[in-house]
């Protein structure tokens, strides 16, 4: 898998560009506006991989290629048991990359580096640390192995005897050492990049090299099966038996090659004949009714289509190895209508299943939220240096991460990306719930809910088509109703979905009307109820408004206690929250437990602690399907569906 790239001078990048593409999902898009360099980043990493030329940056003509020095290194994240022959080298960097720090880098990288920390993060969270190598490798324009921002003195010092320390970098005497390692993570992918601009009569002959890498086998492995080289033997035997007997009629005259030895049929010139005169003569075609039209008698947007259907086909159902493909596919919705925009993002979330890994490029924002998971690399212009900046947001939570993207960087992601962000998503869900084999949505506030609603409603996940979206917050939720409620208003009555929204009880409530007769679009609130006893849904605009209540505090209690157990032992701070409960029910947990004001609010201290809500809710989930009780509230959720 490609986590990022770095380009040096490559098209549209002048000097070095850290271009950030996944924090460990296959499912990875690159939006931005026209020209921006979202192709630019996909043509270079098939540069790396198929030997495509180069295309340079304008200042490499004008300095030369001793000054700017261009290159294309991709950072690879890939299983250990994936290297077999270099294992050692790949120990290095990666255990170096892994653990490196801001000190080791030159100041004029410095930037690039921050920027990769930020994901270097996020997959340690994850877990990836231990059972992956981090790779950068890849290669300048004259062919030499490239580290690019990672080539410095620290490194140099752990691959290279003896380090001259008087050097910055690594010489490129030495950076030659790598090329077997790098020719052994290139020769383990297939790379099948679709650029916007192919012709698609052209790409879907079964002769290029694009469909035979989706098939996963050349045409000559196909022709040599139904030929094999018995048969050739025997066409041979024949062949040579009738020259034989011509040379016998025609006593001292025969017919012959040059040369003593006769030249026979070999099965590579019987291969490419066959190739020619069979496979060449053959076009992609699309049934109309009782006919068959050429693929050039199709519409722009119909071929475009075509060609998606024609790769996503021959993963699901022809190639049987694909977990070393990726298939970079540039604007998958040129020339489309929105509806069929929306099938066509749904067919590459499933591609993205089949392959190793999915890389596309995209104007259209639709699709974000109609994605259970994978990662879309915003990449837009500073207005004060007109330099490339990326924000890597992960769909699964992307309004989230969209408020917190604003957040860390003081307003500045741009307010095309947040106002597509919201009319997007609502028109992509006004879309889906208007087929006739409809989506189901839950939108909720945050990725831990998320993380306890996945498992509750798995069985009905797929039966039901149902997307659950966390959104970062219940003002959020607001936002989105009032613009779903609007839409819905003129589509009333061919509304096939539902799309439920779930919100916590805040102290501070956030309160707006919700309309009686839109009864595909339902917002509830949670609520614990002291004379129930138990969390009840209401909705959003009802009573009760109190007392505050989070998801955390409307688990099964009995669940919720012993997950809690299972944090003991790193977080010591447990130990006077848990004192003295010895047989918690199964009741919600806000009761379950039933804390003092003190211990509840040092509970709340406790999931205020960096990354623990979402780890809580990873190790609660893993418990659900057990024997624990699951909560009278989420039945009642999932029964609406």
């Amino acid at each position: 898998m490609i986590i990022g790239t770095i380009l040096r001078n490559i098209k549209t990048y002048s000097g070095i560009n850290y271009v950030p593409i996944s924090n460990g999902h296959s499912y990875c898009g690159l939006v931005g506006n026209n020209g921006i360099g979202k192709s630019s980043v996909l043509e270079a990493i098939d540069c790396v991989f198929n030997q495509k030329p180069w295309n340079h940056n304008i200042i490499v003509k004008k300095s030369g290629f001793s000054t700017t020095r261009p290159h294309i290194v991709p950072i690879f994240l890939l299983k250990k048991d994936c290297i077999a022959e270099n294992t050692e080298l790949a120990e290095k960097i990666s255990n170096y990359v892994w653990e490196c720090e801001e000190s080791d880098f030159l100041s004029q990288n410095k930037p690039h580096f921050n920027a990769f920390v930020e994901q270097r993060d996020v997959l340690v969270r994850d877990r990836f640390k231990d059972d992956y190598y981090i790779l950068p490798l890849g290669l300048s324009h004259d062919n030499v192995p490239s580290l690019s921002i990672f080539n410095n003195r620290s490194l140099g010092e752990i691959l290279v005897e003896s380090f001259d320390k008087t050097n910055q970098t690594i010489q490129d005497e030495y950076l030659k050492n790598l090329r077997p390692l790098f020719d052994e993570i290139i020769e383990m992918y297939d790379y099948i990049y679709i650029p916007k601009d192919i012709d698609p009569e052209n790409f879907a002959q079964l002769e290029t090299r694009e469909i035979q890498g989706l098939m996963g086998e050349t045409l000559q492995d196909i022709v040599a099966k139904c030929v094999p080289q018995s048969k050739i033997q025997e066409i041979n035997a024949n062949l040579n038996e009738f020259i034989d007997g011509l040379s016998a009629t025609l006593g001292e005259y025969a017919f012959r090659t040059g040369g003593e030895r006769q030249v026979n049929l070999r099965k590579h010139d019987v291969y490419k004949l066959i190739i020619e005169a069979y496979f060449n003569i053959r076009k992609l075609h699309k049934k109309e009714g009782d006919h068959w039209l050429d693929l050039s008698m199709l519409s722009s947007g119909e071929k475009q289509k075509a060609i998606m259907e024609l790769a996503y086909q021959f993963l699901k159902e022809y190639r049987s190895e694909t977990d070393k493909l990726i298939v970079a596919i540039d604007e998958p919705e040129s020339s489309l209508h929105m509806s069929a925009c929306y099938d066509q993002f749904n067919k590459l979330a499933e591609m993205s299943g089949m392959c190793n890994q999915l890389l596309f490029t995209t104007h259209w924002y639709g699709f974000i939220p109609t994605i259970e998971d994978g990662c879309v690399s915003v990449i837009t212009k500073s207005k004060e240096n007109n330099d490339h900046q990326f924000d890597l947001i992960r769909v699964s939570s992307y309004r989230e991460s969209i408020k917190q993207s604003i957040k860390q960087s003081k307003g500045q992601l741009p307010y095309d990306i947040r106002l597509k962000s919201i009319n997007d998503f609502t028109q992509s869900i006004i879309t889906s719930i208007l087929t006739d084999e409809p989506f189901n949505w839950l939108i909720c506030e945050g990725s831990s809910e998320k993380i306890y609603f996945d498992k509750y409603f798995e069985e009905i996940k797929s039966s039901k088509k149902l997307r659950i979206i966390p959104v970062g917050g219940a003002t959020e939720i607001k936002r989105i109703y009032n613009n779903l409620q609007v839409a819905y208003e003129d589509f009333k009555k061919e509304v096939q979905g539902k799309v439920i929204m779930i919100s916590d009880t805040d102290a501070e409530l956030v309160n707006y009307p919700v309309k009686a007769d839109l009864k595909n679009l339902l917002c509830y609130r949670i609520v614990n109820v002291e004379a129930k006893r138990k969390t009840t849904l209401v909705k959003v605009d009802s009573n009760p408004v109190s007392p505050k209540t989070e998801i955390e505090d409307s688990l099964n209690g009995k669940q919720f206690y012993e997950t809690l157990k299972d944090f003991e032992s790193d977080y010591p701070e447990i130990e006077p929250i848990i004192n003295g409960i010895e047989a918690p029910s199964e009741e919600a947990s806000y009761f379950s437990l039933d804390l003092s004001p003190s211990r509840q609010k040092l509970l709340e201290k406790f999931f205020d602690i960096g990354n623990i809500k979402f780890e809580f809710a990873q190790k609660y989930a893993e418990k659900i399907g057990e024997t624990y009780l699951i909560p009278e509230w989420i039945e009642e959720i999932k029964n609406l569906y």
